[in-house]
Parts: structure tokens; sequence; C-alpha cells
């Protein structure tokens, strides 16, 4: 069996972000985070003059040498005037280590569109030319039933986010979540991951092509099937991170496996794979699990909630050669990790 790069969880495995009581918008859950590392110094002072901080946190922001924004789902209890457990976005800025410097009082986004009345949920950003283009999943009411779509949304500045509903395709006619753009490579095709929950082959990563991001989307079917695991009974598979452009135009891609064993228990882990979309075969080598939920704060997660035995990513970068992702432990808390250079240069040679 080919050996998995080892993954260290950062600080020790405590959380980055947690809940905040004084917060009524995020007082029960923080996760599933998504990340933009801004290492640009246009872009790093337009960040630290746009955020309402005093003079030594804005001296300490523009001594970065980049800015790490994080974008987290977060859920409050309900409330009677409001139902908090409607999932918003909140924003935090880190640096590259992901140490938490900055974090806002006020949601950046909120479910208030027809689309996505019932939850904004699971952003990835992916940035192309000069603007940021958020898809995320958004959670709506129906006549028969709720229903789940590819959204996408896009900003200047990571904090000013503008809709624009959900995606043209197909694959939207049925319910479509973790969506997520591939860095652009330069040739102005756009490819794009999703994974239908219904119709044919679902709870598998497939992936789309297109000319612009609202634009219309192709399917172009399954990239990445599940692989069973004898462990568990069920077991589905879906993107986690926007895939990352490596040398030789190809692509490191973080996913998430779903598994539930015989007694109903749910386990989220985390996988990783090369894809080469000029090949036949795109996927070039996939290991998995890359992580396993083990420490207390992966295992155990909000009491009402129930969400137990989950790690789950929604964005990576690289800094200095090593590869870091936040990510979500048991639905409950954002955590942080690193795989070193040298681990990544094994797995992609």
């Amino acid at each position: 069996m080919e050996a998995l790069p080892h993954v260290e969880r950062l600080h020790n495995g405590h959380p980055l972000i947690v809940k905040n009581e004084n917060h009524a918008w995020e007082n029960k859950v923080t996760f599933n985070p998504a990340c933009v590392l801004v290492q640009d110094p246009a872009g790093t002072l337009a960040i630290a003059a746009a955020l309402r901080v005093d003079d030594a946190m804005r001296d300490r922001l523009l001594k970065e040498r980049a800015l790490v924004v994080l974008l987290y789902r977060a859920q409050g209890k309900k409330q009677d005037w409001h139902d908090h457990t409607r999932s918003v976005l909140g924003l935090a800025v880190c640096s590259p280590g992901m140490e938490v410097l900055v974090r806002l009082d006020e949601p950046v986004m909120v479910p208030d569109e027809w689309y996505d009345n019932l939850g904004v949920e699971d952003p990835r950003i992916t940035r192309i030319g000069d603007q940021y283009h958020m898809v995320y999943t958004g959670y709506s009411s129906g006549s028969n039933r709720n229903r789940v779509r590819i959204c996408v949304a896009s900003s200047d500045d990571l904090l000013h986010w503008t809709k624009h509903g959900p995606l043209n395709g197909a694959f939207n006619a049925l319910d479509n979540k973790n969506g997520m753009l591939f860095e652009p490579e330069g040739d102005g095709r756009l490819l794009m991951l999703h994974r239908p929950m219904e119709g044919e082959n679902p709870m598998m990563v497939h992936w789309a092509e297109g000319d612009d991001v609202l634009g219309e989307w192709k399917t172009r079917g399954v990239l990445m099937p599940w692989i069973p695991n004898p462990q568990f009974k069920d077991v589905w598979v879906g993107g986690g991170a926007p895939p990352l452009l490596v040398p030789d135009g190809r692509y490191l891609i973080l996913y998430h496996i779903g598994n539930r064993d015989a007694d109903g228990r749910r386990e989220y882990d985390l996988g990783l794979a090369l894809c080469d979309p000029g090949r036949p075969e795109p996927i070039v080598r996939r290991v998995e699990p890359l992580l396993r939920p083990a420490t207390g704060a992966e295992t155990i997660g909000d009491a009402d909630l129930g969400v137990n035995n989950v790690v789950f990513v929604c964005g990576a970068y690289f800094w200095q050669g090593d590869l870091y992702f936040p990510y979500a432990g048991a639905d409950s808390c954002v955590l942080g990790a690193r795989i070193r250079k040298a681990e990544l240069d094994k797995f992609l040679m």
C-alpha cells in the first residue's frame, strides 16, 4: 500500500475558531471553512484598511508577509425572533501559519434569497482574474421538498459579496452540492467539481466544464467514484478543497469520504488525489484515508446536533512549499493542519 503523506495538526490540535456565545448567529457551531491566501502587497493593504481594527492590529496585519482569509459556516441557537440555525458565513483573518488575528462580529453572507433561504453552506473560493468566486451550497425551501443547489457569489475584496444565484447547468435540476472551481491554468477553460445527490452515479465526485463562471456548465460525468471499504456498510465521496495547480498542469485535490457502518454510525475522513485533466484517466494517484477523526475536537461535536467523527475541508493553500488547510471538527469547530513539502513531493513524483 502506498505510504500516506503525514498530516500535522496545528496548534497541538486545538481549535482555531469556536462558537461565540456573544454572537447570536454563531453561538452554536462554527465549521467547514473556505480559505484564500493573499500575498500581494496591494491585497493585504486593502484587507487591513477595510477591517475595523485598532492601529496596533492594523500594523500587525501590514507586517505579515501574507494574510489568509477564512470564510466559515456558522449556526446559532434558534430564537423566537430569528432562526439562527440557518447557516450563515462568518469571516476571520489569519497569518499564513493559521494564527487567528481578526474575527468579524457580523456575518458576511446570510440566507436571504429564494435559492438559499434555509442556509448558505460550505463555501469554496477560487480567484479567477481579479475577482474571487465563491461556490457554495444554497439550501432552500420548495413546494414539494426542500432543495439543495450549487450557487455562486463574487467579490473584489473577500469582505463584500454579490450573489449571482444557482449555477447554470443541467446538474442543478437535481439536488447537488460540493461545487468548487479548479484553480485556472490560463487557457480560458474552466473546470469544476460537483457531487450530485441523486440521478445517475450519485454520491460520487463529478466534474463539469464551462467558458464562464456565470455561463452554461456541461458535466463530464464521474471523475472519482467511491472506493469500497470493508470496515463500513456504505461509502460515498465528495470534493473538499478547490483543486490546486501543481507543476506540469496537474492538480492536487483534497476530498472527503463519507462512511456509514451497519449500526448507522457515520464517519467523515479526508483523501488526497493527483489529477491530470488532459489524460484519458485523469486521476493519476489517490490515497485514502489521509486523515481520520482522532482528537476530541474531531470525534465529539455539539451535543444537541449529535454530529461526531467528522473531519471536513473546504479550502487549502500553499505557503513556503507546505500545504495548509483549515478544516472542520465534528461539525462544531475549525481546526488547522499542514502537510510538509517533502511529504508532498513524494506524493507528486
